[in-house]
């Protein structure tokens, strides 16, 4: 529309740069700080002009002077405020002023996209201000210890490990154990959160619900932990498994039916009494079993990087053992592989089913068959760990995921 328009890309920048400071400038004003949404914005946007301008006349420097007088106005602000005014010394508008200088350079040189994300951040974390405060002052050593643990992990070992296979089989990929580990942890972190913002049950529930989309395999593996942890939780935990449950069938779902729409007739009959069927009993045992408002856990920190580890361990044998399988029934067919793959991530088999239907490799009917025993498979998996780490779960989630599969197979076998 720009281009049709013939606006100056110039104009478009500045505008976009006076945006950016306005708002950053907007928080700043709200609290009565110097440096409100005029001087923000116009700060901003005159970055845009002096790269302009240097670019025109070849003289670089005039960027550099530019950083130079940003960081003299800020500077001078810090000093109107703790001398004349008299308020406590802090830099955080300081840093601030410079923050939306650099910002604006970055809108100049075409880093629109890069510039806006990081303005929105910051916003965010100047609006959040008491919140971090207090969320601080209530961390202790061990939860900030096991959070430098997450980061090394994350920022540290994932990029030094090799990104091809380790084992014979060319299936094993310590990488992908890792973001395991971490989808672990992660969740165990939601847990965490949200049971301290929404109480035991509720909390229990939300993050069953969000994180089920995620890697439901995963939050299995914590729900069935925390409910061996407390003989309280079993009842919310196995009701959370039951809603990650209808999360992943839901995503699977979705995933086949937005990249081939030609599955939505044969596949949404059995998604639909598998989705009513999961959240109904999940319904159910919530209505009928016992909620608390806390629990009797020991959370001392969000993360137990020895679960993460061992959930890690029962990935590589799912994995393999998935392999095994298919080398021991020789020549996999197309639904034995679609199991298979399941049994790691059913997510990965439904694009895979969209994929070789919309190719048209597979017709419509095997390719939803895909798709309904990848699910499967994944709540195979999901049965088998829970088993292994809590049989008192058995009642309340197992059987009511054997019933899931079984109906979505019916249903399928017979539509």
């Amino acid at each position: 529309m720009l281009d049709a328009l013939a606006v100056p890309e110039l104009l478009v920048r500045v505008v976009v740069a006076i945006a950016i400071g306005g708002l950053i400038g907007l928080e700043r004003e709200r609290l009565d700080k110097f440096a409100g949404v005029r001087t923000m914005a116009l700060l901003a946007g005159t970055a845009p002009a002096v790269v302009e301008l240097a670019d025109r006349a070849e003289l670089p420097l005039l960027v550099v002077v530019y950083l130079v007088v940003v960081g003299a106005i800020a500077l001078a602000i810090a000093y109107v405020r703790f001398k004349l005014r008299g308020d406590e010394l802090g830099f955080t508008t300081t840093v601030t002023v410079f923050l939306v200088g650099v910002l604006g350079l970055l809108v100049g040189y075409g880093l629109l996209f890069e510039a806006t994300s990081i303005a929105i951040i910051a916003a965010v974390l100047l609006t959040e201000k008491e919140r971090i405060h207090g969320s601080i002052d209530r961390l202790t050593d061990r939860e900030l210890s096991d959070s430098m643990k997450l980061g090394a992990l994350v920022f540290v070992l994932y990029p030094i490990l090799p990104p091809e296979p380790v084992d014979p089989y060319g299936v094993v990929s310590l990488r992908e154990v890792l973001v395991f580990a971490i989808f672990v942890l992660l969740i165990q972190f939601g847990a965490y959160v949200s049971m301290r913002q929404f109480g035991g049950s509720k909390g229990l529930q939300v993050t069953g619900l969000l994180a089920g989309g995620a890697n439901s395999l995963a939050t299995a593996g914590v729900l069935a932990r925390m409910a061996r942890q407390s003989r309280d939780t079993v009842d919310a935990a196995a009701s959370a498994l039951l809603l990650a449950t209808g999360s992943m069938i839901l995503r699977n779902a979705a995933i086949a039916s937005v990249l081939a729409v030609g599955l939505l007739p044969i596949l949404w009959p059995p998604i639909a009494v598998m989705l009513a069927l999961t959240l109904g009993l999940a319904y159910a045992g919530l209505a009928h079993g016992e909620s608390y408002e806390e629990y009797d856990i020991d959370f001392d920190s969000p993360f137990s990087f020895t679960a993460a580890g061992k959930f890690a361990v029962a990935y590589i044998g799912i994995v393999l053992a998935s392999v095994v399988g298919e080398e021991l029934l020789g020549e996999p067919g197309l639904y034995a592989t679609a199991f298979a793959g399941g049994l790691v991530s059913s997510a990965a088999v439904a694009v895979s089913a969209a994929t070789v239907y919309s190719d048209g490799s597979v017709g419509s009917e095997p390719a939803a068959g895909m798709v309904i025993l990848a699910i499967v498979a994944s709540l195979s998996a999901k049965i088998v760990l829970v088993e292994m780490l809590n049989d008192e779960m058995r009642k309340r989630a197992v059987l009511p995921m054997v019933a899931v599969g079984i109906a979505g197979l019916g249903v399928f076998v017979l539509v």
